[in-house]
Formats: C-alpha cells, sequence, structure tokens
C-alpha cells in the first residue's frame, strides 16, 4: 500500500513504462504517462481514516515557482518558446499548433520533475538499469528477426533500408547508443539491485549491445555512440594525463569499425550502399535514394535559411517553403522532406537569432553548477548534440520525449548534489584526478 501511495515511487514507476513506450513505439502509452506525471505534480489523494479525497499537491505553487524562476529549467522551455514565438510571423497556423503541440513536452515536464521528490543515486541507477534491460529484450527481438529473414533484412539494408526495430531505428539506435553508456556507468559504479553477480550481467549486457549496434548498423546511432567514447576519453587524459590509456581508446575507435566491416554482413552492405549512394549524389542521380535524399533536404533548408537569415520563414510554414523549394527547384523527387537537420531546421525555420538562442538553451543546462563534470550527463549532451546534426532529433514526439526523459532525470538528481560533484554514473572529480 505504501508503495502505491509514494509519490516518488508513481514517479519511478511512470519513468520506466516511458522506457517501455518508447522503446516499443507505444505513442498512446507515452502520451498517458506525460499527462499522468502532469496530474501527480498537480494533484495528490488525501487518505484520512477511511476517506479518500483528491486535493491540490502541498507545494504545489512553491513547485510552480520553483520551476519558473530556475534558470536551468527556463532554459530547457526554450525550444517550445522558439516555436511559439515565430508563430507571430508564421501563416500556417495548423502547421505552426502541430509544431506547438510537439513541443509542449518543454514547457510542462520541468515542473513534473520539479515536483517529484529528490531522487537518489540508487534510484537513478534503477532507471538506467531498467533501461539496459529492456534494450537487451528488444535487441534479442530484433536480433531474432534479423536471423530467421538473414537474406531478406540484407537485401533491405542494400537498398538503403533500415534493420526492422520496434520503433524508429534513428531514435532506437540513439537509445541503444545511451543504453551502452548506462550499462558501463553502472558496472564501473559496482551497481546490483539484489546480488552481487548483477554487476557481470550488466558487463555482459553491456557488451552484447556494443556489438548489437554494429550489427543493427544505423550510422546516427553509431556515429553519436563512438563521438561519445571519444570525447570521454578526452575528458579522461585531461583529468589524469593517462596519455596511453587515451592512445590505446584511439587506436580501438579506429579499429573495431574496419573489423565489423570484414566481419559482420549488415554493417558491411550498409558501408557499401552509403559510399554507393553518395557517389550517386555527387553525379546528381541520387533523386529518391535515402542518403541522397536527406542531403537534399539540408540544401533545401539551408537555401531557405538564406533567404531569411535573421529570423527564420517561422516554424509554421517551413513545410509549406520545404515543398515549394521542391516543387521550383527537385521536381524529380517524389516526396519532399524536411531538412534532416536540427540546426537546419531552426535556422531555416527561426533563423540565426531562434537558432542562438535554441543553442544556448542546449548548453546551459550543461554548464549550470558545471554539469559537465557528470561524466554521463557530458556523453549524453554529446550524442544529442550531434544527432541533431543528421536528424530532426527533437521534431517528433519520440524525440522528444527521449531527450526529456534522460535530461530531466539527470538535473532532478544534479539539482540536489555540491556544485562540481560528478556523480549519476562516475567516480567524483577528485576521485577521477
Amino acid at each position: 500500500m505504501k508503495l502505491l501511495l509514494s509519490y516518488k515511487a508513481q514517479s519511478i514507476t511512470l519513468l520506466l513504462l516511458w522506457i517501455v513506450a518508447m522503446v516499443f513505439s507505444a505513442e498512446f502509452i507515452l502520451s498517458q504517462v506525460m499527462i499522468l506525471l502532469m496530474a501527480f505534480a498537480v494533484f495528490q489523494l488525501k487518505i484520512e481514516g477511511q476517506r479518500v479525497r483528491l486535493q491540490f499537491r502541498e507545494g504545489l505553487v512553491d513547485n510552480l515557482r520553483k520551476t519558473f524562476t530556475n534558470p536551468v529549467y527556463l532554459a530547457v522551455m526554450i525550444p517550445f518558446f522558439v516555436v511559439l514565438l515565430t508563430a507571430f510571423w508564421s501563416v500556417d497556423l495548423d502547421y505552426t499548433f502541430e509544431r506547438l503541440r510537439i513541443k509542449l513536452p518543454f514547457l510542462l515536464l520541468p515542473f513534473a520533475f520539479v515536483s517529484m521528490p529528490k531522487f537518489k543515486e540508487r534510484e537513478v541507477f534503477v532507471v538506467l538499469y531498467f533501461l539496459v534491460l529492456v534494450m537487451f529484450v528488444a535487441c534479442l527481438y530484433v536480433g531474432w528477426n534479423y536471423l530467421t529473414h538473414f537474406d531478406a533484412v540484407n537485401e533491405m539494408i542494400g537498398k538503403g533500408k533500415p534493420m526492422p526495430t520496434p520503433s524508429n531505428h534513428i531514435r532506437f539506435s540513439l537509445m541503444l547508443g545511451f543504453a551502452i553508456l548506462a550499462g558501463a556507468a553502472l558496472y564501473y559504479r559496482g551497481f546490483f539491485l539484489r546480488y552481487a553477480w548483477e554487476k557481470h550481467l550488466v558487463a555482459g549486457i553491456t557488451l552484447f549491445l556494443f556489438a548489437f549496434i554494429h550489427i543493427l548498423s544505423v550510422r546516427s546511432g553509431l556515429l553519436v555512440l563512438y563521438l561519445a567514447i571519444l570525447f570521454l576519453c578526452m575528458r579522461y587524459v585531461y583529468l589524469t594525463r593517462r596519455f596511453a590509456v587515451g592512445a590505446l581508446v584511439a587506436f580501438c575507435l579506429a579499429s573495431l569499425p574496419v573489423i565489423a566491416y570484414q566481419t559482420i554482413p549488415s554493417f558491411k552492405t550498409k558501408i557499401n550502399y552509403a559510399h554507393w549512394d553518395f557517389m550517386q549524389y555527387l553525379q546528381g542521380k541520387g533523386a529518391n535514394y535515402s542518403d541522397s535524399e536527406r542531403l537534399t533536404s539540408v540544401e533545401v533548408g539551408l537555401k531557405i535559411g538564406n533567404q531569411h537569415p535573421i529570423l527564420g520563414v517561422g516554424a509554421g510554414d517551413l513545410k509549406k517553403e520545404v515543398k515549394k523549394v521542391y516543387a521550383s527547384e527537385y521536381r524529380s523527387i517524389e516526396k519532399p522532406k524536411m531538412p534532416h537537420n536540427q540546426f537546419v531546421s531552426l535556422y531555416a525555420g527561426a533563423g540565426l537569432f531562434g537558432l542562438l538562442v535554441f543553442l544556448g538553451g542546449f548548453f546551459f543546462p550543461l554548464f549550470f553548477q558545471k554539469n559537465y563534470l557528470n561524466p554521463l550527463f557530458f556523453a549524453f549532451h554529446i550524442m544529442i548534440f550531434f544527432s541533431f546534426m543528421m536528424e530532426n532529433t527533437i521534431e517528433n514526439n519520440f524525440g522528444v520525449s527521449m531527450y526529456l526523459l534522460f535530461l530531466l532525470i539527470g538535473l532532478k538528481f544534479l539539482s540536489h548534489q555540491p556544485e562540481g560533484i560528478a556523480s549519476f554514473g562516475a567516480k567524483n572529480l577528485a576521485e577521477a584526478t
């Protein structure tokens, strides 16, 4: 009974359900989770003897004040306000409201997390542990499907299509990349729920996930994972001056893709297709090939941004302007695509002003109270930042939910730690040095 009524237990349970909904593309459940988190932040059950009544949560006004006066949570809200601002010069109100709906969690969820009781390190690790286990189960499913349809899936990959995954393959690969880093952090900290042997289980699963992300062969997830590892290595070398360790990691990062190309059929097929597709693009023959379409979409976004460099065309009018450019300059392409680059989308929709404001909001939580000293929080930002260069990461519900879940969990935990302490998956700075 206590577990069911505990606000913290309710919150953590919903966060776990959030992870399952994201991994398995259950958008309805994902929406309900966010609604319940908001409802729990606003209301609570008051039990007096046999009487149960619904009332506003104690400290509601104080939680609202903390949310909207805390600079780090105001920074988190910036993507919503950037779209809202451009509504003043957007003509297509229907698409504007659609953009605002997708960005609404940036405005509301910080309040939900501020209202939660503070998270202890073990409770954060439980969420990360669950993420690792869920991704393990999902990858077993994806891997079994690949093995049972080996030739058909490889043929799909050879035509520029992704290996089937429970959710969007790009978002799935990003989740997988972060799960690998989370698993490494859990092992490093010696975390286990009940039995000490779980530490070895975590290590084994993490190695499996690292191998599987190469089998999955989604370049976005692979690239951001490698970059995160590289930046973490550079950070480690800077703190410890152990240059030999840094050189070894760099050598491994350079060697592993070569080994994967020689030993993993799906990886080799993906790389061969990417090379062929890029050559088609250079020759002007890649009108309807996947990679060429992405590069063309970025070109279109840059053209629109360069025509309206200060304030952009308005987030609500970006889709309409993209269709215009395709219709006039890229008639051979059957399906116009929005720019496959978060930064280019912002530049075209909100201009340099909106892009710079967005970047300020993105980096502020990382540098606020020296949160960059936290290795996992730092690595998460590296992964998301570089994903922005290849995808419209936060222009859909799943991308928004993935970004906000781990960002807000990290901020919730770090807000109660002494400034500059690098917990949440690594020893503190003093131990590191």
